[in-house]
């Protein structure tokens, strides 16, 4: 797992298949974040296809995410379509969101599909180089790993308390890729890892510090499911290669011509992320590819990342 000829093999082989018809979510309440566009909005969409009660779109834009409400109700108008507010760049916006979350009758599931890509170091408000922060904007990597992991905390509470309400276990889908296999991580041997990912001369120009995100999210996500207990089912799903916004930043040539030939599409990918925060309830803190349970990283304490 994780050669880039297998990789090209299930892309172009392996194409993911939409949730069966007759599994329903009537009653129940989402949490969809970067769900204004690409594969957030899919899923967003698919989820309410199949009787969801109320998905809220955690965006950065509120005028964009009223676009993608639109678009949702049209396909399915009884659902109730709600734009929040989400600015990965923001821990005070996470925190407002997840306090809002807090006064939400239920919360079933959320998927943390927001995150970015770039090819060049970019510092965050907070600080921290943006792949790390969390969110798509000029900069990325805290993007990716810290606005996921504090958002991810932040939402257990709503989640533990709708299973405790409930009797059946909340999902929490973190999105991950399977690229999170492909980075040397050297910054894992410096004294302290994250301080040595906000210096610019630790970035290397590509794709390399977009890959050690990803891996963070998995090294995260396996630790948080071990603390969440029977009430929350956390999971990470790699959506594979897909076309959409995502790539904004990375224009090249190679690029682009492995996108026209391999990747899926937005739905395509939707479906990967709706088939992990949907099914596959007995895994936990397990690594989803291809809608299936694959071998992934090894494993790191929490306290290795402070």
């Amino acid at each position: 797992m994780g050669g880039l000829l297998g990789w090209a093999y299930r892309q172009r082989c392996c194409p993911p298949q939409p949730l069966p018809a007759d599994i329903r979510l009537d009653g129940k309440t989402a949490i969809v974040t970067g769900g204004n566009v690409g594969l957030g909005l899919e899923a967003a969409k698919q989820l309410a296809a199949h009787g969801l009660s109320r998905v809220i779109l955690g965006v950065r834009t509120p005028a964009k995410g009223e676009a993608a409400k639109e678009e949702i109700i049209r396909d399915s108008p009884g659902c109730d379509v709600q734009v929040w507010a989400l600015d990965y760049e923001s821990f005070e916006s996470m925190r407002a969101f997840s306090e809002r979350a807090a006064t939400l009758d239920r919360l079933d599931m959320v998927i943390l599909s927001a995150g970015l890509k770039f090819i060049e170091f970019i510092q965050s408000r907070t600080g921290h180089e943006m792949h790390v922060q969390v969110r798509p904007t000029p900069n990325p990597s805290q993007v990716n790993h810290l606005g996921t992991s504090l958002l991810s905390l932040l939402l257990l509470h709503p989640l533990q308390h709708t299973a405790r309400a409930t009797g059946t276990p909340s999902r929490l889908t973190i999105v991950t890729s399977e690229v999170h296999f492909w980075t040397p991580f050297k910054e894992k041997d410096a004294s302290n890892t994250l301080s040595r990912m906000n210096e610019p001369d630790s970035f290397n120009p590509g794709i390399t510090r977009y890959n050690t995100s990803k891996l963070l999210n998995m090294l995260w996500l396996r630790e948080l499911s071990g603390k969440a207990g029977p009430d929350v089912v956390v999971n990470g799903v790699n959506p594979g290669l897909c076309l959409s916004a995502f790539h904004r930043s990375d224009t090249g040539f190679g690029q682009r011509m492995v996108n026209k030939v391999l990747a899926w599409t937005s739905e395509q990918g939707g479906h990967c992320l709706v088939d992990a925060a949907v099914r596959h309830p007995e895994d936990r803190g397990a690594y989803l590819s291809e809608q299936v349970v694959t071998e992934s990283v090894f494993f790191f304490p929490l306290w290795w990342w402070v």
